[in-house]
Parts: structure tokens; sequence; C-alpha cells
């Protein structure tokens, strides 16, 4: 028999939520989300997933957003809990993950009245939600039941229409909160209907003319650009007058794109930097990783057309002229079909040096001594194939970009708010859906931050972790200005002697480690090959990575 929690609002809540399609729900303990917690554990079609520590189960349940492409509720006590939810929710708004956040509430009266475990939760999250809502039970009151029924079916709809992003419902609960009933209630659905909403043809005429007529039409592509692979990729990436730059979140591997920008761009002198300043950027996706490319285009004339079906303002270089409301995939088949007869040299030149800085790159890393710059070419030309790669951010995420993207792996990473707080934590809840193998690259002080990550009992089989264990905080010595300081050790880096030796035997993974190239040759086919969670160590010169970077920079110009 089942046991569902006998309060109306919270059987709404269950009801309307699980007739709508969410199947994953990540709680965290706690008593006064209890009626919530053990209603949707008792639902025989939701999984759900416990996790003690809430910043722990909110970036879980955005990396299963990432790979469902559609909601996971998280469910807190009252209290401090909800802040905890704080960084996963942020990293949801700029990545258009439709998270939904249940935050369980002592009654509105008894807020900032001596209560335990009660703050302000209503609106706790702010610009950072699509939607926020207040909740409040009474059995005997109609009117209200019917406000929460119409506020939880408006949750559901605007996380998961056009402009994704999460939701916020902060639900009042009274004492007794341990009364059961056997049957929830029929969930009363309410929707609106969506209209599809298509540019003209004469639109699209107008911005193939002008895309054909620029000499130098530079296309940026990044994370959620909602661009595949496609044919028409291919072919507009090859005209005479484009060129293409695809970083690896993006995941397009297309022929003749430069998929490595800062390696690219370090190449260049002055004059072949003002050289390669574009008539007409193109970007596609949000929030360049590439801080050069940013500057670059900041400092250029270029006007700068924008595709995205719900970003209307995201001006990154100050020259926005025009947003472009469609999918990548559309706006590449919709340019693709124009006659196109640029004589730009503009393709064939750049492309052309591309070849030649791979040449330098390749140069480079044959006498290339033990550092990070050595191990991330180890580590990414040996990923098994087919895999999921989870970037770690700060310096991880940047090596990565300075090689090859394989267009056999897939490419994540927490790129919205670029935080270091929840990388483990999100790649192990991608790892739980996609049940493909899913690799984490991490840095020390990021995998350290995030140690809870483990705390639960869902940790999959499929995923592994390398650390990358460079003493502390490597991205200060590579990024200008905190070296110039007399403080970069105790203001920026986190110089330290830890492992996570322990961090593994407290949780029951195998572990291994490294601190030279031929120990890491041999032990990462161990680590390939086991068949369990894995965290694989690799401790390199925390004083010599800088300067081996710096050397390769110089090299390939």
């Amino acid at each position: 028999m089942k046991k569902y929690s006998n309060k109306p609002l919270v059987g709404d809540l269950i009801s309307i939520l699980v007739e709508s399609g969410l199947k994953h729900v990540v709680v965290s303990p706690g008593s006064r989300n209890a009626p919530i917690s053990y209603s949707f554990v008792e639902h025989p079609d939701v999984t759900v997933y416990s996790v003690p520590d809430e910043r722990v189960a909110g970036y879980m349940a955005l990396g299963m957003c990432q790979m469902l492409e559609a909601p996971v509720a998280v469910v807190c006590t009252s209290g401090t809990a909800a802040y905890n939810y704080g960084p996963a929710v942020a990293e949801a708004c700029y990545q258009k993950n439709p998270l939904i956040i249940l935050t369980a509430d002592r009654p509105e009266e008894w807020i900032a009245q001596g209560e335990g475990q009660t703050i302000f939760q209503k609106d706790i999250f702010g610009k950072h939600v699509l939607f926020s809502a207040q909740l409040n039970e009474d059995h005997e009151d109609k009117d209200l039941r019917w406000h929460n029924i119409r506020r939880i079916n408006e949750a559901w709809e605007i996380c998961t229409t056009q402009t994704q992003g999460p939701v916020h419902l902060n639900i009042g609960l009274r004492e007794p909160l341990y009364q059961f009933t056997d049957e929830l209630p029929a969930p009363m659905i309410k929707r609106t209907m969506q209209m599809e909403h298509r540019m003209t043809e004469e639109q699209w005429e107008t911005l193939r003319k002008t895309f054909n007529s620029k000499e130098k039409v530079l296309i940026v592509l990044t994370q959620n650009g909602g661009v595949s692979a496609n044919k028409y990729v291919d072919q507009v990436s090859r005209w005479n007058n484009v060129l293409t730059f695809s970083e690896t979140t993006s995941n397009v591997h297309a022929t003749e794109v430069v998929s490595c920008i800062d390696r690219f761009l370090e190449s260049l002198d002055a004059d072949q930097t003002e050289s390669l300043k574009p008539d007409l950027v193109v970007t596609i996706g949000h929030n360049i990783i590439s801080k050069k490319l940013r500057r670059l285009l900041r400092n250029s004339e270029a006007v700068h057309w924008h595709v995205d079906e719900t970003d209307r303002f995201l001006d990154t270089f100050q020259k926005l002229e025009l947003t472009i409301p469609v999918t990548g995939d559309e706006f590449f088949n919709q340019i693709a079909h124009s006659t196109h007869s640029s004589e730009s040299t503009y393709h064939s030149h750049w492309i052309e040096h591309e070849k030649k800085v791979k040449e330098r790159h390749a140069r480079f890393l044959e006498t290339c001594s033990y550092s990070d710059m050595k191990v991330f070419e180890v580590l990414l030309s040996q990923m098994p194939e087919h895999i999921d790669l989870q970037m770690g951010n700060s310096s991880v995420v940047r090596y990565i970009q300075l090689y090859d993207a394989r267009p056999d792996l897939r490419y994540f990473g927490n790129r919205g708010t670029s935080g270091i707080d929840g990388c483990t934590s999100t790649a192990i809840g991608a790892a739980i859906i996609s049940q493909k193998p899913t690799y984490l690259i991490s840095g020390d002080i990021a995998f350290f931050y995030d140690s809870n990550a483990f705390w639960h009992d869902h940790l999959p089989k499929n995923f592994k972790a390398i650390v990358i264990n460079n003493g502390g905080g490597g991205i200060f010595r590579i990024i200008p200005g905190p070296k110039s300081t007399n403080a970069l050790d105790p203001c920026f880096e986190t110089p330290h002697h830890r492992t996570a030796e322990h961090i593994a035997k407290a949780h029951q993974l195998q572990y291994y480690h490294v601190k030279d190239l031929d120990e890491l040759q041999d032990v990462l086919i161990q680590f390939h090959q086991a068949t369990q969670p894995s965290i694989l160590e690799i401790f390199t010169p925390r004083e010599r990575n800088d300067q081996v970077l710096q050397d390769y920079f110089s090299s390939l110009k």
C-alpha cells in the first residue's frame, strides 16, 4: 500500500509535476520537506536520489538536466538548506537548464519570529530563476488551493517552453507532517497552446545578402548553440569569406574549422591580429571561454549578429546590431541556401595559417617536459573512444581548449558561471543519466572543494575522475596580474600537500596516482580498464607549469 502525504498541497504538487513528465527527483533529508520527499519516493513513476549535501544535490540535478534536456526537481528542508542550491541555480540559469527547485518552509506568519530553521526563503534566488512562487496550505480555503495549482502549472510550463531555465516553488507546510493517504488527487493540468513563430523568406534573403556581401565573416560556436555537425555547417564554414571558430563546449566538429581559439590567437603578431578582425561576427551559443577572443572583438569594428531563440541582448563585444531568434542549425540551413561567389581570401589565408600552428604545436610537445601541458596531451590522446568528458573550470578547461577537439567525444563543462564549486557533482549527475562512460578532468582545488560529491549511494560505475594536482590554484600563475602582487600564495594560490587518496578510501573508490610521465603511461592503461568508479591523481610541478605554458605560447609565433 502506498503512503502519500495527506496534505492537498503536497498531493497537487506531486500529481501535477509527475503527470506533466517529471521523472527524476533529488531529495536532501530533512523534516519540513518530509511530506514532499516521501510522497515522491512512493510514486512508481519517479526515480528518487537521496543526497545529504544540498549544494551537491543541486549540481547533480544540473548534470541530469544536461543529459535529459528535461526537468529534474530538487527538494530540501527549510532554512539555510535552500541557500546551498544557489550556485547550481545560477549555473542552471546561464546554461538554460530546467531545474525545478522545491524548498519546504515554515508557514509565512512564523518567519522572523524565533522559529528554528527559518529564514527569508521567498524569492531567495532572485533573478537567477525564471519564475518564483510562494505556496501556502489551508485545507479549508478553496481559493488558496486553486492559486497553488495554478502556480505549480505555471512553474512547469515556464521552465519547459522555449526559454528554458530554473524555477522555484517555496512551499509553506504546517505540522503535522507525517499523516498519510493511499491516493494522490487527480492532476489538474493547465497549459498554454504554443504558437510557432518563424522568420519570413524575405527576412532570410536580406540576411543572406548582407552575409555574402562581407569580405570577412567570423562565426563563433560555443556552448548551447543548438548546432549539430550537419552538412550546412561544413558548407558555410568553407566559403571564401568565412572563418569559423568552435570551442569544445559547442560539440561541433566540422572540416576547416578552428577548434583551438587561444592556440590560434597566440600565434599571431600585431599585424596578423589586425588582419584577422572581421567585418561581421556571428555568435551562436553562450559564454565564450576565450578571453583573448573577447578582447580582440571588443577592439574591432565588426558588426555583431547573435543567433539565439531567447537571448535578445547578449552584447558580448559591445557591437551587437542584430539578434536572430532561431536555433544554430536553422541559421546554417538558411544561410547555406544562397548563391555564394565571394572572391575573399579570408578563409583560405587563415586555414593555411592554422595548419602551420598545428605543426608548431606538435613540434613543441615532442620535447615538452613533464608538466600540466604534457599531461593533457597524454590524457586527451589516450581517452577511450565515445565517452562524455566533463571539464573542470579554471586551468583545466583552458588547457583542453589548446588541443584539437576529438569528434568521438562529447565535451561538457559548467561554463554558465564558470565556478569550481560543483564540477564533480555535475559530472556524477550527468553520468547517472547518460550511462555512457563519463570522465571528469578536474584541478585539485575544484576537486577538494566538491569532495562531498561522493557522499551518497548513487555513484554510477561508469564514472571516473582524473585530478591534476599541481599543489594548488595553478590558474593564478597563468593569468596576468596575481604574480605581480606580493600576495600570490596567501590570496590567490592555495598551496597544499593534500591528496585525494583518503577521499577515495572514504567512499570506496579505486585510487591510482602518478608523479612522472612513465608512470602515467603505465597507470593509464589500468585506469581505463577499471570496472568501478575510480580516481586517478596526477601530481605535476607547481612552480614549472606556468613557464612551460609561456614557452609553448612563444613557440607558436
